[in-house]
C-alpha cells in the first residue's frame, strides 16, 4: 500500500511542473473548465468524508479507504488549484448543497450503517466523475489538461477499487435511481430532450409516409404505360425501343 501511495505522489509531482507552466494564452474550453471545477469539488467533500471514516468506522478497510482518499485529494487539490490559477479560472470554496447533504447523511449514521452509507455515496459519486474524466481525456486539446486528466483517472479508479474492497458495496443499488447525480438541472435537460425529440420523430414519420406514398404512385405510373403500349407482346417492343434510344444518345 505504501508503494502505491508513493507512486501516486510521484505521478503528481511529475504533473505539477507542467501544470505550473500551463499556457494561459489558450482559454479553457467549457468541458475542461467544468472538469477542473469537478475535481476541486470532489476534494472539498471527499477529504472530510475520509476523515469521518477514520474517526467513525470500526471497519479497518473503510478506515484505510478513507485515509487513501484524504491523501490523494490533498495532492490533487494542489495540482488543480495551480492549473486553474494558470488560466485564471475561479474554483469553488465549498462543496455543493448535494455534497453537503451526503456528509450530513454520513454524520447521522453509525456502526455498519455508516460504513454502508459512506461507501455507497462515495462509490456512486466516483462512478459519475470517472465518466467525466474519461470524456475530458478523450476530447481535450489542451496538453496540460490531458496530463492532469491522466492523473485524475488513475486516482478515481484507485478510489473505486478501494471502496469496492471494503466489502460493503451493493452493486445492484448503484443502478437505483437515487439522487446521486452532481447535476442540478436534470429536469430541465429532460424537458429539452423531450421537446427536441418529439418534433423530430413526427417529422421522420411524415417523411417516411410521404416517401412510401411516392413509391406507390411511381409503381402505378410505371405499370400503366406498359399495359397501354405493349401491343400484346408484354411490352417487349417498348423496352427494346428505349434501349435503342439510349444507345443512340450515347
Amino acid at each position: 500500500m505504501k508503494r502505491i501511495v508513493a507512486s501516486l505522489v510521484f505521478m503528481l509531482l511529475i504533473a505539477l511542473p507542467g501544470v505550473a507552466n500551463a499556457q494561459a494564452a489558450t482559454p479553457l474550453t467549457p468541458l475542461d473548465a467544468d472538469f477542473l471545477v469537478k475535481v476541486r469539488l470532489a476534494g472539498l467533500w471527499e477529504i472530510p468524508a475520509g476523515q469521518m471514516a477514520q474517526e467513525r468506522s470500526a471497519n479497518q478497510k473503510v478506515q484505510e479507504a478513507g485515509r487513501i482518499m484524504m491523501t490523494d485529494h490533498a495532492q490533487l487539490d494542489i495540482a488543480v488549484r495551480q492549473l486553474a490559477a494558470a488560466y485564471n479560472l475561479p474554483l469553488p470554496a465549498e462543496p455543493t448543497d448535494a455534497q453537503k447533504s451526503w456528509l450530513t447523511e454520513m454524520a447521522s449514521a453509525s456502526g455498519s450503517n455508516f460504513d454502508s452509507v459512506w461507501a455507497m455515496r462515495l462509490r456512486a459519486a466516483h462512478g459519475i466523475i470517472f465518466a467525466a474524466v474519461a470524456q475530458v481525456r478523450s476530447d481535450t486539446h489542451d496538453p496540460d489538461v490531458r496530463k492532469f486528466a491522466d492523473t485524475a483517472n488513475t486516482v478515481v479508479l484507485r478510489h473505486m477499487t478501494v471502496l469496492e474492497a471494503t466489502g460493503v458495496i451493493d452493486f445492484a443499488a448503484l443502478y437505483n435511481p437515487t439522487p446521486l447525480s452532481l447535476k442540478s438541472d436534470s429536469n430541465g435537460i429532460d424537458m429539452v430532450v423531450a421537446l427536441t425529440l418529439v418534433p423530430l420523430v413526427v417529422a421522420i414519420t411524415v417523411f417516411m409516409l410521404w416517401l412510401a406514398a411516392g413509391k406507390r404512385a411511381s409503381r402505378r405510373a410505371g405499370r400503366r404505360p406498359a399495359a397501354e403500349n405493349d401491343g400484346g407482346d408484354g411490352g417487349s417492343h417498348r423496352n427494346t425501343k428505349l434501349f435503342v434510344d439510349k444507345e443512340y444518345v450515347r
